[in-house]
């Protein structure tokens, strides 16, 4: 998708200063916020690969844990 604004991209992402954004295999990332210790609540999916989008851990609304050593989803 290319997405032409005449505003600054900083007015036009999604993403917060608060988001941690998490990478997929699929090369595409999660955008999440924090819920609570080690748990994260999913903003949304960007990726190119149709599976991240049916897979039904990463719907939007969904809490995740994350392991701690590696900030990696468990």
């Amino acid at each position: 998708m290319i997405m032409y604004s005449p505003d600054p991209m900083s007015l036009v992402s999604w993403e917060t200063p608060n988001s941690i954004k998490i990478p997929l295999a699929s090369g595409g990332h999660i955008l999440a916020e924090s819920a609570e210790s080690n748990r994260i609540r999913i903003v949304s999916v960007c990726s190119t690969d149709p599976m991240d989008f049916l897979d039904l851990r990463y719907q939007p609304g969904n809490i995740l844990s994350l392991d701690p050593s590696t900030g990696r989803l468990e």
